[in-house]
């Protein structure tokens, strides 16, 4: 899969300041979130539906891989400008998977929730669908089956840069190196794995990628830890 070779970063390897690499990943995102919106306009309706059956497939094909009986998805429900993933939830859910997701709550920390496709779920100020009921904490999201992990980037190495907001960075490095290896899937559009992107010591490192190109191995011993 060819890299995104768009300058994201000019210093993060080299003896940045916190600083500067925090003002690199918001020029960054800055950059990727109204591209996505674009892009998303720009696809229609009919694009659209072809590119959630790409992930739908891949998806799909990636956890039955992972697990050969119905198991524990912890995943997430898009934004409008995010990979269409509902489709390929649905089909988990159908299949007999038990699909949690994450809902925000105060101390920026996450709860994780049953997600029903069959039942009309409140609206998050994002625009988002809320499931409510019995809410799990991190260690829901650590004993899962597989994790579908959200992202704006991803570079070669595996970094990952997120909104912002840090959720992530906290429970992902709960998991052992065999959970992330074998059952943590990051999900992103295909030109959004850049060959650098800026990154703290602390970010998330993922070894599999998943886009609607299929399956992308990073690898993190290709670059240096700052």
């Amino acid at each position: 899969m060819p890299l995104n070779t768009a300058t994201a970063t000019s210093n993060s390897d080299a003896g940045a300041s916190a600083d500067d690499i925090s003002l690199d990943k918001d020029i960054l995102r800055s950059q990727i979130r109204p591209r996505r919106l674009t892009a998303r306009s720009h696809r229609g309706e009919h694009g659209q539906q072809q590119l959630a059956d790409l992930f739908t497939h891949h998806i799909l094909e990636a956890v039955t891989q992972r697990i050969h009986s119905p198991g524990t998805i912890a995943a997430y429900l898009p934004t409008k400008s995010e990979p269409p993933i509902i489709e390929a939830l649905t089909r988990l859910h159908k299949d007999g998977h038990r699909v949690l997701v994450p809902v925000v709550r105060p101390g920026r920390k996450l709860a994780w929730v049953h997600w029903d496709p069959t039942v009309e779920h409140p609206l998050s100020p994002m625009g988002i669908p809320e499931p409510e009921g019995e809410e799990q904490d991190e260690q829901a999201f650590v004993n899962a089956d597989v994790r579908l992990i959200p992202a704006l980037a991803f570079d070669a190495g595996g970094h990952r840069l997120g909104q912002g907001g840090g959720y992530y960075d906290r429970i992902i490095p709960l998991l052992s190196a065999q959970q992330l290896q074998e059952q943590s899937i990051g999900v992103v559009f295909a030109d959004e794995i850049y060959e650098t992107i800026p990154y703290d010591r602390w970010d998330a490192i993922l070894p599999v990628i998943l886009t609607e190109e299929g399956i992308f191995r990073s690898h993190p011993h290709t670059r240096p830890q700052s």
